[in-house]
């Protein structure tokens, strides 16, 4: 009778505690630090280490690869849930959502985020898209970074920025960037918590600060070459040449990974013959004028440059907006000859935009510096036949080569040339550090102007611009008889 007793309370306990699984609240798993990070990897090594290091910069990290066995449509299902369960567990608490995935989960939670309302995440995270799988089309997702490796296959890397342009291009968020592995992969990399913290709230390291807002920044650029797009009948696509592949490679000589995210097949060119002719009688002239965003001013003598075939280059392969080429620099001091500077924190933008481009590479003696001739402003684009040249006679050719090719564009001579400056980065506003008037400069600045450019440029920290000493004793003679 006990026993019959005994076995009948254990019955009634576990049916008590059966109906309390089902009808009471179950304690959820707290989420730790100010936000919870959904990894959706095949990645099972090191998990337990990868969490603790972002446990440092107060990110919750959770592993998931239950949902990586059967059909696409399970998977969404199981993928669905799962983002459920964890936007549950961080809403109480009011901290934020982010989903992660690597290569092989990439396109199915894209599928997933296109199927259900992702208002709710505060971004999405992917790593290493492949070229081989399909990328849903229908981009109903949060902001997004997507991550190549700068050794992934050049198909896979294009992928990677072609999927962030077609987001940007729904009026959504996306910065798509490459990485070196500095040891077990993409997701265990050492700067990634720190992207993924600049993404929630902008809170991140200092030492990450500065260049993730650059980078991330000019993904969206505050302007662009729209304006010579809207003249439809002078835009010209051609296929990508040989010196438009060396002026790129010269624009990312610091890091010539960075064009593999380009295939570099074609262009679209701003015909400026064309679009010269089209022009009202009295406005056909001889020379050219245009000026870019940093303060340089150029002339073109099309009376010697027309054979060559001018035009200005506006789109590369899909991308139609050259700001986004975009690389950053800082200085040591405004000028050479003169303490104070920047401050420490200070970046500068250098951006590629449009840029002078001819279809007939030019003799060498009229070869022009094309990186200095680029983020050229659609409005300042003049034709003239009055010789902009009129006042700096007096110079052998090869001295007034150097001045109207070299000096010029920065630097004016009685009112002829430009008055080139830095530009900050975020804002684009220009700052100190302008390209005096020639005449103004005294004989001893002169002096390492020409003949000390490499001490020169490294007091400022750019680059040298580099003068033949002969060239540089007749321009600094001219110069000072001029004064």
């Amino acid at each position: 009778m006990k026993n019959s007793i005994s076995v009948m309370f254990v019955i009634f306990a576990l049916v008590v505690a059966g109906i309390g699984y089902y009808f009471y609240p179950k304690q959820q798993k707290s989420v730790h630090g100010r936000a919870l990070v959904l990894v959706f990897s095949s990645e099972t090594d090191n998990q337990i280490e990868l969490i603790e290091r972002w446990e440092k910069v107060d990110l919750s990290v959770e592993f998931t690869n239950a949902c990586a066995r059967g059909s696409d449509a399970k998977r969404i299902k199981c993928i669905s849930k799962k983002i459920a369960k964890a936007y549950s567990r961080v809403e109480s608490s009011g901290k934020s959502l982010l989903l992660l995935a690597d290569k092989e989960f990439s396109p199915v939670l894209l599928s997933t985020l296109n199927k259900n309302n992702i208002h709710q995440i505060t971004a999405l995270i992917l790593l290493q898209l492949n070229a081989s799988n399909s990328v849903a089309s229908n981009f109903n997702i949060p902001k997004t970074l997507v991550i190549s490796d700068i050794n992934d296959a050049v198909e896979d890397v294009i992928t990677t920025r072609t999927l962030a342009s077609n987001i940007r291009n729904k009026d959504k968020w996306a910065w798509s960037t490459m990485l070196v592995d500095d040891g077990g992969g993409l997701l265990f990399h050492s700067v990634l918590p720190h992207m993924i913290s600049f993404l929630i709230n902008e809170n991140v390291n200092s030492a990450y600060k500065h260049e993730f807002k650059a980078e991330s920044h000019w993904q969206h650029p505050i302007v662009d070459n729209s304006k010579f797009f809207k003249l439809t009948e002078f835009v010209e696509t051609y296929p990508v040449d040989n010196d438009i592949q060396r002026i790129l490679k010269s624009f990312y000589a610091y890091d010539q990974n960075l064009l593999k995210q380009w295939p570099l097949k074609e262009y679209k060119a701003f015909n400026l013959l064309k679009y010269r002719n089209h022009m009202l009688e009295d406005k056909q002239g001889r020379f050219v004028t245009f000026v870019n965003r940093k303060g340089h001013r150029f002339y073109l003598d099309l009376q010697r440059y027309e054979q060559y075939k001018p035009e200005i280059v506006i789109a590369i392969d899909d991308e139609e907006n050259l700001y986004r080429m975009t690389s950053f620099y800082i200085t040591k001091r405004y000028y050479s000859w003169e303490q104070g500077g920047p401050e420490e924190d200070m970046l500068y933008s250098h951006s590629l935009g449009a840029f002078i481009h001819f279809q007939i590479p030019p003799p060498l003696h009229l070869e022009l510096p094309y990186l200095q001739y680029s983020s050229i402003l659609f409005d300042s684009i003049e034709f003239t036949d009055q010789n902009p040249y009129e006042g700096l006679k007096g110079l052998s050719d090869s001295a007034f080569g150097v001045l109207t090719m070299n000096c010029i564009p920065c630097h004016s001579v009685n009112g002829i040339g430009g008055a080139a400056h830095h530009l900050d980065y975020l804002t684009l506003k220009p700052q100190p550090g302008y390209a005096h008037p020639l005449l103004s400069y005294s004989k001893d600045v002169l002096e390492n102007f020409f003949f000390n450019q490499t001490a020169t440029a490294q007091l400022i920290g750019v680059n040298p611009n580099y003068v033949e000493e002969t060239i540089g004793e007749e321009l600094l003679d001219w110069l000072l008889s001029k004064q």
